[in-house]
C-alpha cells in the first residue's frame, strides 16, 4: 500500500465517507457514514443487523471514499478487506461519535450495547484520490 502523507492528513481531518459493501449477488450497497482514521486504520460504528455488516461478513471487500464536506470535496478512497470487532467497542465508539456530536449522553456506553453496535475496520490497501493544493499566498501592493 501507498498512502501519501497528504492522504493520511486529508483522512484524519475528515469525518464524512461512504462505504461501499458487495451484497450476495455482488451489487454495490453504498451508506454515507462518519469515520474515524487513527493508526492506519479507517474506523466506523455500524450495528450487528444492518446490510452493510451482512455484507461485510459475507464478502469483506468495500471501498470507502472520504469526502471533504466543502468545495472542492476533495476525497480519498480506499479499497480493501473490511473486519468486523466488538474489541475496545464502546470506547472507540466514543472516539468515533466524538466526531459528529459535541456532546455525548450520559448513557452512552448502555446505548451502544443496546443498539448493537460494531466497529468495522478498514486498512487502506489501494488508495486514489483527488486532492487540491492550496495556491501559494502572494502577496500584492
Amino acid at each position: 500500500m501507498t498512502i501519501s502523507s497528504e492522504e493520511e492528513q486529508f483522512l484524519r481531518d475528515h469525518r464524512l465517507c461512504v462505504v461501499t459493501t458487495l451484497r450476495k449477488d455482488g451489487s454495490p450497497q453504498s451508506t454515507p457514514v462518519y469515520y474515524l482514521y487513527e493508526e492506519g486504520k479507517l474506523l466506523i460504528s455500524v450495528t450487528k443487523e444492518r446490510k452493510k455488516t451482512h455484507n461485510v461478513l459475507n464478502d469483506p471487500r468495500v471501498s470507502v471514499c472520504a469526502i471533504a464536506e466543502e468545495r472542492p470535496f476533495d476525497y480519498v478512497q480506499v479499497m480493501d478487506k473490511a473486519s468486523i470487532t466488538e474489541d475496545d467497542l464502546v470506547e472507540t465508539s466514543r472516539r468515533i461519535w466524538s466526531r459528529f456530536k459535541s456532546e455525548l449522553p450520559e448513557d452512552f456506553d448502555h446505548r451502544m450495547l443496546e443498539q448493537k453496535r460494531v466497529v468495522m475496520v478498514v486498512t487502506p490497501e489501494l488508495v486514489n484520490s483527488r486532492l487540491t493544493v492550496p495556491e501559494a499566498s502572494v502577496q500584492r501592493r
